[in-house]
């Protein structure tokens, strides 16, 4: 029996430890990496809010560029009309 022993504890890879034992630190490990990735990367909620914004502001300037496109063809075709209201006291 004195030689099964010894032969068990010669097999481990750190002496006094079992294989479970070192099992479970490695799944440790893994775990808190795995967490910490995760605090760590961009949330996809983020790049989402980043994306609808970005085509917020594409649609606005793409407004913006149709409105002052309107308005330089009515001014070239002369179909402008100006209406200056007196300054009321």
């Amino acid at each position: 029996m004195k030689e099964t022993k010894e032969q068990d504890e010669e097999k481990r890879p750190i002496y006094g430890t079992a294989l479970g034992d070192l099992g479970v630190v490695v799944i440790a490990a893994l775990i808190s990496i795995a967490l910490i990735l995760i605090l760590f990367s961009p949330s996809p909620f983020q790049k989402l809010e980043q994306a609808q914004a970005r085509q917020e502001k594409e649609r606005i300037a793409k407004e913006q560029a149709e409105r002052q496109r309107k308005i330089d063809e009515a001014v070239a075709t002369g179909e402008v009309s100006v209406g200056i209201t007196p300054h009321k006291h």
